[in-house]
């Protein structure tokens, strides 16, 4: 038993000597089936669970029959190898795997954290300034240990890492909380917070500084091609129906095929087992709880450029559970 539980742990070991170096090293990325990502950095004694919302909770290690298992009572990891369940509370665990850091997609960056005093982050505060550079631009997010970034900036690609007012560009959106990345001159900003179950996300034109879109992503995306000037992104993409599946299947499903785009007749998936944990937890509730509006993750691809973007639904897998 000792010795599973420790192939386990040199199988997470593993995967994190195989990050680059510019990362933090200790993180492991997984995506989950309803669609969470989750970011772990695992030790002897503790799991550190990032979640997408963003805040991180420690998990302490916990005894194992075979595999690992981490818990604090109202958070626990129990797996092994590249697979691990996933459980919050009372709820039912869902099953999360290595996601093989999908987001090294976005283009490599010289990385740079400085710490700034108070007199240089503007906000009478000590803060830490990341810099991503890339040969064109950089991005630059001020941290000074809140939710969300204090600041986010779009700035010329040379000169030292600190915030230059006269040059650096800021971004003002509420949906832009973190920095995540770029493919070429399209910079992507993630959000402070998730929305039901998937995180919200914008991207801009680092040349020009314009807002291009934005949108939910459930998990990570499958693919960044950039050809030209186009871009094609491919992820599941999270939407908040108005209606219940459960409630009402048959109106609400032509509602939400209408929405989405999706054939007449393709199927919508069952609901049911998302549903149940809530309605087994509180059964004199059964009508309100099968009334709460669904939430559908489906696959889509999304051509982006700098004169517009446009998205379609494209063949794979749904998913439901209710709106949070």
């Amino acid at each position: 038993m000792r010795e599973t539980f420790t192939a386990g742990l040199a199988l997470a070991a593993t995967a994190v000597l195989m990050l680059p170096a510019a990362s933090r090293a200790a993180d492991i990325k997984y995506a989950c089936e309803d669609g969470t990502a989750l970011t772990v950095t695992f030790s002897e004694t503790t799991a550190d669970l990032a979640l997408p919302d963003g805040s991180k909770v420690a998990l302490p290690q916990q005894p194992a029959a075979s595999g690992f298992w981490y818990s604090n009572g109202r958070y626990e990891l129990r797996g092994k190898g590249e697979e691990l369940q996933f459980a919050i509370g009372r709820m039912a665990p869902v099953t999360c795997r290595n996601a093989g850091e999908v987001t090294g997609q976005f283009d490599r960056a010289t990385r740079a954290e400085v710490e700034l005093s108070e007199k240089d982050t503007g906000f009478d505060m000590k803060g830490r300034l990341t810099c991503l550079r890339y040969p064109d631009f950089a991005l630059k997010e001020l941290d000074l240990g809140e939710k969300g970034a204090a600041g986010l900036y779009i700035a010329p690609s040379e000169g030292p890492c600190q915030l230059n007012p006269t040059l650096d560009r800021k971004i003002e959106d509420d949906t832009a909380g973190y920095l995540w990345g770029a493919v070429g001159p399209y910079a992507f900003f993630r959000g402070a917070d998730g929305w039901n179950g998937g995180m919200p996300f914008v991207v801009y034109d680092a040349r020009t500084g314009s807002r291009l879109m934005d949108d939910v992503i459930a998990g990570e995306f499958s693919l960044l091609s950039l050809a030209g000037e186009e871009l094609t992104l491919r992820y599941r993409r999270t939407f908040a129906a108005s209606c219940s599946l459960l409630a009402a299947p048959d109106a609400c499903a032509t509602t939400i095929r209408k929405e989405l785009g999706l054939a007449a007749d393709r199927p919508l998936p069952d609901c049911r087992p998302a549903y149940q944990p809530a309605i087994d937890a509180d059964p004199n509730a059964v009508k309100d709880i099968e009334a709460w509006p669904s939430v559908i993750d489906y696959p889509v691809e999304r051509k982006l450029s700098a004169t517009g973007t446009s998205f379609v639904a494209v063949d794979g897998e749904l998913t439901c559970r209710p709106s949070m």
